[in-house]
């Protein structure tokens, strides 16, 4: 291993239990958000929903592994673990990729006046969405378990090459690195035209503005979530691209620049929540709420173990009497 790659590796020591402790509570607060009652009947929260969901399991699976390896530790070290980590390291970031394909498509309908359009933004609709997504990318990346293969002289996990699995990668990297980059700048720029039609229509003064309140955030979230999701994932995937098609590209300084993307593309499972904070007064209006509620069941439990010290305190000092009386009496006799 190289002098650059075991720098690069060190620094996952103290970079990865950041972003794990970050993608946790994040997302966490995410969750806790868009359970709230007044964004949970969106049909686009339940998009949102499920990525954080799947946020908090890829951290869980990748910043261990990633620690590990800060000190020399790897924890893929056999023929199934090679496999299994290879399927889901893949499997789950596609899941995200499209749920925010399917959030940003919601958007456009919901803001969309073609009624069979508007029609498709609904909870039934987004779960079915959600469970028709998640079957297609387990069966989807299922040849991950098989191009994947654990070297027991190099002691690594890695990539057959041949044309069929070429091909393969090939549409991965369509896919990801390029379809859905396309997909969501492309509804994200529909949204905000429709969102713009709209305002500039007649309608009752007591709708429109409320409406456009609304939409207008969501257009906002929508971009900056795009934005910097493309910002945090393309730097990755065109290094594993070439990596892919051309082996002979896979040398020490290359590595270590890979490595370095990568924990620059986890930064995407944990800035989503700060984006949402910035950019929808809804958002930062629910967790004050929640800020709010914490503090209050902290106050809650102080005022109760005080409470219980005092009666504590109270009681062995009635004992310490009792006792004191007793012994008097007991003199006197």
């Amino acid at each position: 291993m190289s002098n650059i790659i075991e720098l690069v590796l060190r620094t996952n020591i103290y970079t990865q239990p950041i972003q794990f402790l970050l993608a946790i509570i994040t997302n966490t607060f995410n969750i806790r958000i868009l359970c709230s009652r007044t964004l949970h009947l969106s049909a686009c929260t339940h998009y949102f929903l499920a990525y954080a969901i799947l946020s908090i399991i890829y951290a869980c699976l990748l910043c261990p592994i990633q620690f590990a390896r800060g000190f020399s530790i790897d924890l893929i070290h056999g023929k199934i673990s090679c496999k299994i980590h290879a399927y889901l390291l893949f499997v789950i970031p596609l899941q995200a990729n499209i749920m925010i394909i399917l959030a940003s498509f919601d958007r456009y309908c919901s803001s969309s006046q073609i009624c069979r359009l508007q029609s498709t933004s609904s909870i039934r609709i987004a779960r079915k969405y959600i469970l028709s997504s998640i079957l297609f990318c387990l069966i989807y990346m299922l040849p991950m378990l098989f191009i994947y293969n654990w070297d027991k002289n190099l002691r690594k996990c890695l990539l057959n090459s041949n044309t069929i699995i070429s091909i393969y990668i090939c549409s991965q990297v369509i896919i990801y690195y390029i379809l859905s980059p396309i997909l969501m700048i492309s509804f994200g720029i529909l949204t905000i035209y429709n969102i713009h039609q709209q305002s500039t229509r007649i309608k009752p003064l007591i709708t429109s503005t409320q409406r456009r309140r609304t939409e207008g955030q969501l257009a906002r979230m929508l971009v900056l979530q795009v934005i910097v999701h493309i910002i945090l994932v393309l730097p990755f995937g065109i290094l594993y691209s070439i990596n892919s098609f051309i082996p002979s590209t896979q040398t020490p300084n290359i590595i270590a620049i890979r490595l370095i993307f990568v924990t620059w593309q986890q930064c995407d499972y944990f800035v989503s929540f700060f984006l949402y904070i910035l950019s929808a007064n809804i958002y930062r209006e629910q967790f004050i709420i929640i800020i709010k509620s914490i503090n209050c069941v902290k106050e809650q439990t102080q005022y109760f173990l005080q409470s219980e010290k005092i009666s504590s305190d109270h009681l062995h000092m009635v004992k310490i009497d009792r006792l004191f009386l007793n012994k008097k009496n007991h003199s006197l006799m």
